[in-house]
């Protein structure tokens, strides 16, 4: 065999050794057989493998790929008899088999279509193992583009068993706990919240690495909708520390509306032409409503004595809510 061959057989041909959770070693074959056109090529790398295969004994080995080549009866709409080069490559698929004590199925459907003509190109062979038929599967609407179809097989569930992933997830941090009237206060918006996100739509019979992966999603959603409570419960908290002792938010409000008011009764008095209405007075005038009026009228109602004595109601109001 040439170097160049040899090459290009090194690009066509991948195997990986692969252990299962029971202690079963696999040989997994990647090949992809050279065309009809080019014989030499294809008995190179039959002859290749053959070599490998003789030399594993009782290893189990799974080759899949696309071979160019078919089993007797899987070309349809070929003319007959079958191309010189066509039937050779059908042949050593055949020894091939035979020389090594493969095993095979015989594709139902093909694999490749041409223009008038199609085939079933695409095998799984095995050897000491024994597999279910293979299917074929046509490729998605993104792969339009490419003339071959997908071979698929089915690997015994004892053989491979998938060991069950165990949800983990963030614990939620439960260091600030959060306040029995709070979550009372917040419980049925936090719940809608959770609601939204989590679906719990599985199939008629979910398989247990269903079950798991949808466990472990609630349990992430559930932990980020906690550390969002504790996170508006410590602002809660911050706020009403913030606050003068003895005094609510209500109180609060009245004394910030206090402080407004009396900064805007010292903005009444007799002012310049000129100067401009000040932002506490734009804001009483906006909660009286007198904000609609033209900056000049403003001016004339700030100067007047029945704005004066507006403020002074309304502080007044004010301090006998603050003393209830």
């Amino acid at each position: 065999m040439d170097s160049e061959t040899r090459r290009e057989i090194d690009g066509r041909l991948s195997i990986t050794q692969a252990q299962t959770p029971t202690g079963t070693t696999f040989q997994f074959i990647n090949m992809y057989q050279f065309t009809a056109a080019d014989p030499i090529g294809q008995t190179d790398m039959w002859t290749t493998m053959e070599d490998w295969i003789n030399k594993q004994k009782n290893n189990r080995i799974i080759l899949q790929g696309d071979l160019n080549c078919a089993h007797p009866g899987c070309r349809w709409d070929y003319a007959q008899p079958l191309n010189k080069d066509i039937g050779t490559a059908d042949n050593k698929l055949q020894h091939f088999i035979k020389n090594t004590s493969g095993h095979s199925y015989a594709q139902q459907e093909h694999t490749w279509k041409g223009k008038e003509c199609r085939a079933a190109l695409h095998h799984v062979l095995t050897w000491n193992y024994h597999l279910p038929p293979q299917t074929t599967r046509t490729l998605p609407k993104s792969h339009k583009k490419f003339d071959h179809c997908q071979v698929w097989t089915q690997l015994p569930h004892l053989d491979f068993p998938k060991q069950a992933s165990i949800a983990q997830t963030t614990q939620p941090d439960f260091s600030q706990r959060i306040d029995t009237v709070f979550f009372k206060r917040h419980v049925e918006f936090w719940k809608t919240r959770i609601k939204t996100q989590i679906q719990g739509d599985l199939d008629e019979n979910p398989t247990g690495q269903a079950l798991a992966v949808l466990i472990h999603k609630e349990q992430k959603i559930l932990a980020k909708e906690v550390r969002w409570l504790q996170d508006k419960a410590w602002k809660a908290r911050r706020r009403a520390g913030e606050r003068r002792e003895h005094r609510n938010k209500t109180q609060n409000s009245l004394l910030k509306r206090i402080s407004l008011l009396r900064a805007v009764l010292t903005e009444t008095a007799p002012l310049q032409p000129k100067d401009r209405i000040k932002g506490a007075t734009r804001r009483a005038m906006q909660g009286l409503g007198f904000l609609n009026l033209r900056p000049t009228f403003q001016k004339l109602v700030r100067q007047h004595d029945r704005w004066k004595a507006l403020l002074r109601g309304d502080i007044g109001r004010a301090e006998n809510l603050m003393e209830k």
